[in-house]
């Protein structure tokens, strides 16, 4: 899951901030997976959750796709992503999910040393951690600290910074909430790794208050 990896960021805002990816493999266990994908999707949306969705999908929670349309989808799927704000809800997760033993794999992205952490807890072992080296090369040409933060949040790229400042410059002048914001940032990442809480924290809102009820929002 390489492309949840480049969050950029400082520990501090970045210690909310987790994907999880369960992931069919080709020619072991990516046939018929659906039953086994629902009761991922079952555990997942048993805790408090931020985002969640699949390319296969082509649209994500904050976009307004329905876990129960999205479940249907699921027997031609072969994998589901999922953000979540607070580590207690991935440690709840990843119990349930040791408990069930689907035998699919699963991905946790975060900052490593909190998300070694929480396997030691729970009685897992790391298999594989892949890491960020870094940006390298003409890094004059990015854009500032602050939209890099929010625009990495979306790995594929879909996510633009003019987009990230004009709606920062609504929230500055009090046409729209950072909640409001986060969700409109975030609605070009339909994968689902898009963290709409940490984003509203950054532009200055309550990450606590999450944008669960912002998902209709059309500006």
């Amino acid at each position: 899951m390489s492309h949840s990896l480049h969050r950029f960021g400082t520990k501090e805002d970045l210690k909310n901030d987790f994907c999880m990816y369960a992931r069919c493999a080709r020619g072991v266990n990516r046939d018929n997976p659906g039953d086994k994908l629902r009761k991922i999707l079952e555990i997942y949306l048993s805790e408090d959750y931020v985002n969640y969705g699949s390319s296969h999908a082509g649209r994500s929670f904050i976009n307004g796709l329905d876990p129960r349309e999205y479940k249907e989808t699921l027997d031609h799927a072969y994998g589901i992503i999922i953000s979540f704000s607070h580590r207690e809800s991935v440690k709840s997760v990843l119990e349930k999910l040791k408990e069930a033993d689907l035998g699919i794999s699963i991905v946790v992205s975060g900052l490593i040393e909190e998300v070694a952490k929480i396997c030691d807890e729970i009685g897992l072992t790391l298999h594989t951690a892949t890491l960020s080296l870094g940006i390298y090369g003409k890094k004059e040409l990015l854009p500032d600290d602050e939209t890099l933060k929010i625009i990495t949040m979306c790995g594929h790229s879909l996510i633009g910074a003019p987009l990230v400042q004009s709606v920062s410059e609504k929230v500055k002048k009090g046409t729209i909430t950072p909640e409001e914001g986060s969700v409109i940032i975030g609605k070009p990442c339909t994968c689902g790794i898009f963290n709409t809480r940490r984003c509203a924290s950054l532009m200055g809102g309550s990450e606590a208050k999450g944008c669960k009820g912002c998902v209709s929002i059309e500006k």
